[in-house]
């Protein structure tokens, strides 16, 4: 009776193994733009400002600062995320909440705090842009365990710019840890 008990149980899991990773196996990379970084912004009486970049005064010529050079190179770009009333997510940034939810969470933890994988709001603050979508994509192999690869699956791999600017808003700290809202 026990090994029957074993033996179901091995099934079972192994079926649920197998429903967890095929949907990972297919997708595509066509389409990928890349994410738009953001510049800053603070809520003035429930309005959203967009910060003054920060400019450093020099006795010979103004010098400015890297904020404020990303934010003069993405003035025409929308921004990454947007956050108000602390957890209030914009459309795109809240889409990426629910792909983390449903694909990431149950390894990263719910909050990207890190459990069996590593803390992603961490991370995010070492690794570049180009970094995160090449793991995401191909996966990668650590000193405790892997991520596995996600290219085939095309809800990853098509919402993977909304998921960057979602764990951007975590990682940035514009959301604390509790559950996203939707704008």
């Amino acid at each position: 009776m026990k090994s029957l008990v074993s033996l179901l149980l091995h099934v079972a899991l192994g079926i649920f193994f197998i429903m967890a990773i095929l949907p990972a196996m297919k997708g595509s990379n066509e389409g990928y733009t890349g994410a738009v970084a953001v510049a800053p912004t603070v809520v003035v009486e429930e309005e959203a400002v967009e910060a003054e970049p920060e400019v450093v005064a020099d006795e010979q010529a103004p010098v400015v600062t890297d904020t404020a050079k990303k934010t003069a190179e993405n003035e025409n770009e929308e921004a990454l995320y947007s956050v108000v009333d602390g957890n209030k997510l914009d459309a795109g940034s809240y889409a990426g909440y629910e792909l983390y939810r449903n694909t990431c969470a149950v390894c990263h933890g719910t909050y990207a705090q890190g459990m069996i994988g590593p803390n992603l709001a961490e991370s995010l603050k070492v690794i570049t842009e180009k970094e995160f979508f090449n793991v995401v994509e191909n996966g990668k192999t650590g000193t405790i365990g892997m991520m596995p690869p996600w290219k085939t699956n095309m809800k990853v791999m098509d919402g993977r710019d909304q998921l960057y600017a979602y764990l951007m808003a975590r990682s940035d700290g514009a959301i604390g840890v509790e559950k996203p809202k939707k704008q």
